[in-house]
């Protein structure tokens, strides 16, 4: 199972300045960064580098951060990267747009580093919980262990030979008497 220490996490934007203090506050909470200048460049990321999560601006040049959001949330659906949208558009409309064209998440900058980390740390708790989740229901589809059935009126567990058996007791798990 995927650690913190695995996590990669892909920071999209085109101010450098704002782009190197994430990289920095990001890496010294032990996660694998990287980052790219615009939108063509973040897909080209997304592709190669396979993140977790990407904070992405939504004003760039070429492939703006709406058209990388959307493109890589239809594109890879289920894999798709867990997205936090940064913009000065705090319009409660461009809200709205941001979150129902697949952003995650959505903070208007200038924002507060401990908000979006508290951001960060709340979304990678959603992915690695879905990354368990998933490996657990392929885990339950490829055992291939014999089914096990329970008589509803005396309880009695059917054994892979076809015999009856008391249950376990539910409170201590003995067996009932029959």
């Amino acid at each position: 199972m995927k650690t913190l220490a695995d996590v990669k996490v892909l920071i999209v934007e085109d101010d450098p300045f704002f782009q190197r203090v994430l990289l920095k506050r990001l890496a010294s909470e032990g996660y694998k960064v990287m980052s790219a200048n615009d939108g063509r460049e973040g897909m080209k990321a997304i592709v190669t580098f396979e993140p977790d999560l990407v904070i992405s601006d939504w004003m760039m040049p070429e492939v703006d951060g709406l058209e990388l959001c959307q493109s890589v949330k239809t594109g890879l659906k289920e894999s798709a990267p867990y997205f936090i949208l940064l913009t000065a558009k705090g319009e409660i409309s461009s809200r709205l747009l941001g979150l129902e064209t697949g952003a995650d998440d959505y903070l208007v900058k200038p924002c507060d580093q401990g908000e979006l980390m508290a951001r960060v740390r709340a979304g990678l708790r959603i992915v690695l919980l879905t990354q368990e989740l998933r490996a657990t229901v392929a885990q339950l589809q490829g055992s291939t262990g014999p089914a096990v059935s329970i008589c509803p009126d005396c309880r009695q567990v059917q054994a892979p030979g076809g015999e009856w058996q008391p249950a376990p007791c539910p409170h201590c798990r003995k067996r009932e008497a029959a």
